[in-house]
C-alpha cells in the first residue's frame, strides 16, 4: 500500500509539474487592448481587454482628452463609467505595472450608437449569414470576422435535394470585405458539411482558417483546390443531391492573402457507405 501511495504522489507531482510547463509554453494571441467606448444616460461606458500576457497585478489609467479620470490604477476591473464623458471625447488606456504606466491604447471615440452596424457582401437574396468565427489575419492585434454564408436551400443530412454553394467570407471590424473562398458544388450546403476552424496554426502571428473542401472549391484568389489527377470541374452529387463518392480534402488557407496553403485528404474517409448505419448519405457525413 505505501509502495502503491508513493507512486501515485509520484504521479501527480509529475503531472503538475507537466501542466505547469504546458501553460508556460501555451501558444498566445497578440491583441490589442481592445477599447470600446459608448454612450449611456450617465456618461460614457468604456471597456478595454485583460490580456492573456498581462501581469495579475496590473492595473489601468482611464485618459479622457489627455486628462488621467481616474485616481488610482484600476485593478478590479476592465471597465469604467466616466460620468464627464462626450459623445466626442477621446479615451485612451494606459497599462500600469509597479506603479509605471507600460503602454498605451489608440485614442478612440465613444460609438454613435449602443452596438456597431456592419454592411456585408451578401452572395445573394437566397443567403443569410450563418456561423461566424474570428482571428487576427494581419497581425495588427485586431479582429477579422469570419462568416459563412447559407444558402436557403441548405439541407441536413436526413434530407434529399441539392443544394446552392457554401461561401466563406472575412471582413474587418468596420466592414471592409476582405475576400471570398467559395466552397463548390460537391460540399453539400448544411450544418453537418461546412464546419470551419480559425487559428494561428503556425504561430506566426496572423490566423488561417481550415475547412473540408473537394474538386470544386476555389480559394479566395480564384484557384482552385484540387489533388493529384483530380478533376476540378467534376459533379459528384447523386441524384438526391448527395455526395457519396468522389474525393474529400482538409484545406488550410492563409487568413491574410486568403490562398490555400496546403490540401490533404480528408480522414476519416467515407469507405463503405452503408458501413456508417444507413446507405442514403445520413450518417456518413455526420
Amino acid at each position: 500500500m505505501k509502495h502503491l501511495f508513493t507512486n501515485l504522489l509520484l504521479l501527480v507531482l509529475i503531472l503538475a509539474g507537466q501542466t505547469e510547463a504546458w501553460s508556460a509554453t501555451k501558444q498566445m494571441e497578440y491583441l490589442d487592448r481592445g477599447v470600446v467606448a459608448v454612450k449611456v444616460n450617465n456618461g460614457v461606458f468604456v471597456s478595454w481587454r485583460f490580456l492573456g500576457t498581462d501581469d495579475k497585478s496590473t492595473g489601468f489609467n482611464i485618459y479622457r482628452d489627455g486628462a488621467k479620470v481616474n485616481d488610482a490604477p484600476i485593478t478590479s476591473k476592465t471597465n469604467y463609467v466616466d460620468t464627464k464623458g462626450a459623445a466626442n471625447s477621446k479615451y485612451v488606456i494606459k497599462a500600469v505595472v509597479g506603479g509605471k504606466e507600460i503602454d498605451a491604447s489608440k485614442a478612440i471615440t465613444p460609438w454613435g450608437q449602443q452596438y456597431k452596424t456592419l454592411t456585408l457582401k451578401r452572395p445573394g437574396s437566397n443567403y443569410a449569414a450563418n456561423d461566424m468565427s474570428v482571428g487576427d489575419v494581419d497581425g495588427d492585434g485586431q479582429y477579422e470576422l469570419f462568416v459563412k454564408w447559407y444558402p436557403n436551400n441548405a439541407k441536413d443530412n436526413s434530407q434529399s435535394g441539392k443544394t446552392d454553394n457554401t461561401l466563406i467570407d472575412c471582413y474587418r471590424l468596420d466592414g471592409t470585405f476582405l475576400w471570398r473562398i467559395d466552397l463548390g458544388i460537391n460540399i453539400r450546403s448544411g450544418a453537418h458539411y461546412t464546419q470551419f476552424q480559425v487559428y494561428d496554426y503556425d504561430g506566426d502571428g496572423k490566423c488561417e482558417m481550415v475547412c473540408k473542401t473537394a474538386p470544386g472549391t476555389k480559394d479566395g484568389k480564384g484557384k482552385n483546390v484540387i489533388m493529384g489527377n483530380d478533376n476540378p470541374n467534376a459533379d459528384d452529387r447523386n441524384g438526391n443531391g448527395y455526395v457519396l463518392t468522389g474525393p474529400e480534402y482538409l484545406t488550410i488557407f492563409e487568413g491574410a492573402t486568403r490562398a490555400e496553403i496546403h490540401t490533404v485528404e480528408y480522414t476519416p474517409g467515407r469507405g463503405n457507405v452503408s458501413a456508417w448505419g444507413d446507405s442514403y448519405g445520413n450518417r456518413v457525413d455526420r
